[in-house]
């Protein structure tokens, strides 16, 4: 470096390219950092719209409540446009990029009918989602829930967390494939192995 005739110190131009380099690396990534985190809430948003409007299903009439979810499921598949144009580039990025997509295609085909555990694959909790597994199978003994319900969690569950390439027992992966849905075998497959 060396001083300017107003005292200032100022680096020479053969210096300057690696700390401008630096610079770019560091604004990339705090750009893919803010694209993941907005990604991340949008789906999230997306899925709680969803979900809320499952528990609130009641409240509205059938008219309402299908042109509602129609709705929600347009800017899903929006979303799911954005996301694919978004994921090319940074390896990192994309991987991330890519397990919200998954998320999204699974809203939009209905191969979840949990928006719930949806919402925590799209956030990648596999701990919140073990937590819902056990939460799941303990309401089922205290009749809280269904069989039927407690099948369809539990299947969508470890779906997830298999996607997710969280370790499953042997019985997890047994129930796994004799209940798994078209759908969600669909889902599976589509996706790909990288959530």
């Amino acid at each position: 470096a060396r001083v300017s005739d107003d005292g200032h110190r100022t680096a020479c131009a053969r210096h300057n390219a690696p700390c401008a380099s630096r610079v770019s690396r560091r604004s990339a990534r705090a750009m893919a950092d803010a694209l993941r985190a907005n990604a991340r809430d949008q789906i999230a948003r997306l899925l709680t719209q969803l979900a809320d409007l499952e528990d609130a299903r009641e409240e509205f009439d059938d008219d309402e409540y299908e042109e509602t979810k129609a709705e929600t499921l347009a800017q899903l598949d929006s979303f799911k446009t954005s996301l694919a144009r978004m994921t090319t580039g940074d390896v990192t990025l994309t991987n991330e990029l890519e397990t919200i997509k998954s998320a999204t295609l699974a809203a939009i085909s209905a191969a979840f009918k949990t928006p719930e555990i949806l919402k925590l694959f799209a956030l990648k909790q596999p701990e919140a989602l073990r937590e819902r597994l056990r939460a799941c199978e303990r309401d089922v003994l205290l009749g809280k829930m269904s069989d039927a319900k407690g099948k369809i969690e539990r299947v969508e569950i470890l779906t997830a967390l298999k996607k997710l390439q969280a370790p499953l027992e042997e019985s997890e992966l047994t129930f796994l494939r004799e209940h798994m849905t078209a759908g969600l075998a669909e889902f599976v497959a589509v996706a790909g192995d990288n959530a």
